[in-house]
């Protein structure tokens, strides 16, 4: 099953048809990724609807690594279906607009301890600017602090962008 999930048979546009974004190259899309600290994930849950929420993320060698606690409804999904969507975007005004789409493979590689400890350390120095645990309630402390997370792994399947910052430059090149 893993194989047939692997190769998904995507509708495709049709020739004449043109999109309305300007996508980033594979360099640009990448570094945008990474530059960025949240992505929003969607799963599937049992009734096939999607289920989104927000994760801290890493990139390791083209692929996407976050971690989660096991009961959490995100795991709970992929666990039943690995197909998951990550969405990466900023700008407020329409001509300021940009993304990464990333859809692809989730699983669950706890096993793999070396990686396990790399996510975990990538991780800690990405977002310690951002994560201070010691100003949560003690009780949350306590309670949630040390829990087990697992380590999730996106192979991206498919890969989307668009920069509208794109259209103003060509608007200046086709009026000079």
């Amino acid at each position: 099953m893993k194989n047939s999930l692997a190769k998904i048979q995507r509708p495709s546009i049709s020739k004449g048809r043109r999109s309305q974004y300007i996508p980033m190259n594979s360099s640009e899309a990448w570094a945008f990724v990474r530059s960025h600290y949240t992505m929003t994930l969607s799963t599937l849950d049992s009734f096939g609807f999607p289920h989104s929420t927000p994760v801290w993320y890493v990139v390791i060698d083209g692929k996407i690594y976050f971690r989660a606690q096991p009961y959490k409804k995100k795991i709970r999904n992929l666990m039943k279906r690995p197909q998951v969507c990550g969405v990466v975007s900023d700008g407020e005004l329409y001509s300021n607009l940009r993304g990464v789409m990333i859809q692809g493979l989730a699983r669950i590689i706890d096993h793999d301890r070396p990686r396990r400890n790399q996510v975990f350390s990538m991780l800690a120095e990405k977002y310690s600017s951002l994560r201070d645990t010691k100003r949560m309630p003690r009780a949350w402390q306590e309670k949630y602090g040390k829990e087990h997370r697992l380590v999730v792994e996106i192979n991206p399947t498919n890969v989307v962008s668009w920069d509208n910052r794109k259209w103003l430059g060509l608007q200046s090149m086709a009026n000079s």
